[in-house]
């Protein structure tokens, strides 16, 4: 019998030090992104991450290209428990918290770094990420730069609010995108995601907006003539757990995957940079006309516009009256 103990005390032995033992914790992760995207990398890193910093205590089980579901399926997934990371979009949680849509209004930031001061003041994205948790049971680990929307046409280069009236653009069915594109001058347009290519390529829309890696996926560029740098939204992508498995793991293990989210964010939002500034010249050269503010782009009307329309839409109907101003004002504005 003690013979028997040896053997199986020198065989859990074995497979604790060749990395084989079992994990304490598994964290479901799933994202509708491809892997080779920048929140696939995302995704990836902070495996590799929360892995290594806790010695294989938890690990973390990727399904990436909507392998469980949509945006809107995982955010349900991740409130009850059934997956327990996931990367939905901040209009979506703003069914929970509406404030959070503020990450994505019409020109309420001049950059990322801006959209991270409100993430984090305590006045403002603290307070609705702590409301996020206790109404909805999600926990905010990071948020990272997705993408920066802007303006494609067809046949129509547009530099002032007067060029885009009458143009049907395609919108998102959701407040942000519509306020933006009627801010901007044109008549928006909801259209389907998944039927924008055929939609420009028969008319049925002059245009749409969307991040340069979207239209450069989609190969807008084979249907849009013009790309004009409008700007318009920043995109900042969250990624999010479930506050029950948080509360699950130690205080050790907790620290372990909050470091592993803060690095793997800094990381996508540097790989979305850079995206970005490739795409630009790689439109130009498969002939898009790219129109910038040194082209004549006016942009302090688009701003002005787009931040009016947002503040009808919002302030004091889903956000409560006078968020706008308490934002610009944290931002020294």
């Amino acid at each position: 019998m003690k013979k028997r103990i040896a053997i199986l005390g020198s065989a859990v032995a074995f497979l604790a030090t060749s990395g084989l033992a079992t994990a304490d914790t598994t964290l479901r992760f799933a994202y509708v992104h491809s892997p080779k995207s920048p929140p696939g990398h995302v995704a990836e890193m902070f495996r590799e991450k929360v892995e290594a910093s806790t010695d294989g205590r938890v690990q973390v089980q990727t399904f990436p290209s909507s392998q469980l579901g949509n945006d809107r399926k995982l955010f349900s997934s991740a409130r009850s428990g059934s997956v327990d990371v996931v990367m939905t979009p901040y209009p979506m949680l703003a069914d929970i918290v509406p404030e959070l849509s503020i990450y994505v209004a019409g020109y309420m930031f001049n950059g990322f770094d801006e959209q991270q001061q409100i993430l984090e003041h305590p006045d403002l994205g603290k307070a609705w990420a702590e409301r996020l948790r206790e109404e909805g049971g999600l926990r905010v680990l990071c948020s990272f730069l997705y993408g920066t929307r802007h303006l494609t046409t067809s046949d129509t280069p547009v530099k002032s609010r007067e060029d885009l009236a009458g143009l049907k653009i395609r919108a998102v069915p959701h407040p942000s995108s519509m306020s933006v594109v009627r801010g901007l001058g044109g008549t928006p347009t909801p259209v389907p995601f998944s039927e924008i290519f055929q939609g420009l390529q028969q008319g049925v829309i002059d245009g749409q907006e969307n991040p340069l890696s979207t239209i450069d996926r989609q190969r807008i560029y084979e249907v849009q003539d013009y790309l004009m740098l409008t700007g318009h939204q920043l995109v900042a992508l969250p990624v999010a757990i479930n506050e029950r498995a948080w509360q699950e793991l130690d205080e050790q293990d907790r620290d372990a995957v909050q470091a592993a989210a803060d690095e793997s964010c800094e990381v996508g939002t540097r790989l979305t940079q850079e995206e970005e500034a490739e795409l630009v010249n790689a439109f130009t050269e498969r002939g898009m006309q790219v129109i910038a503010p040194e082209d004549g782009l006016d942009l302090a009307a688009f701003k002005e516009a787009v931040r009016a329309e947002v503040a009808e839409t919002f302030d004091g109907e889903i956000w409560p009256e006078g968020t706008s101003d308490a934002v610009s004002s944290a931002l020294g504005r």
